[in-house]
């Protein structure tokens, strides 16, 4: 039998923390193992149980300092929650409840991630003076 992903999930939402750890728990891929309503719980939650994913609205993640994958999720796209995800090294950026298979997907794949592909590495921005548009990833 395959292991299940141990998920931390916090949202501020309840009725929506309900849904989306409905969700997860009945896919048989992933369980979630503590909920959070404000960023003290999250850290205290990933501090004791070092869960294999958080799955958190970008606004709580700022203070997270997680050792396995961090997920953003939110029920609405904006430009600021998708910048604050990334600030807070989001590996992933869902929408509830349009993309929620993949979230579970990538909450899943949260067990095959090795210690050196968990990782952060370092973006660096390169501008060059002339050609095409846009700014290339290193």
């Amino acid at each position: 039998m395959d292991q299940v992903a141990r998920i931390v999930l916090a949202l501020e939402a309840p009725e929506v923390a309900e849904e989306v750890m409905d969700f997860l728990d009945r896919s048989g891929r992933a369980r979630v193992v503590a909920t959070a309503s404000d960023d003290r719980q999250l850290a205290e939650a990933i501090r004791q149980l070092e869960p294999d994913a958080v799955v958190a609205e970008p606004t709580l993640l700022g203070g997270a300092k997680a050792s396995g994958v961090v997920l953003a999720l939110d029920t609405r796209e904006s430009v600021m929650s998708l910048r604050t995800a990334i600030e807070a090294g989001a590996a992933g950026y869902f929408l509830w409840p349009k993309e929620r298979d993949d979230l579970l997907g990538a909450a899943a794949a949260a067990l095959r991630r090795s210690p050196e592909t968990a990782r952060r590495g370092t973006v660096i921005a390169v501008h060059g003076g002339r050609g095409g548009v846009g700014v290339t990833f290193v």
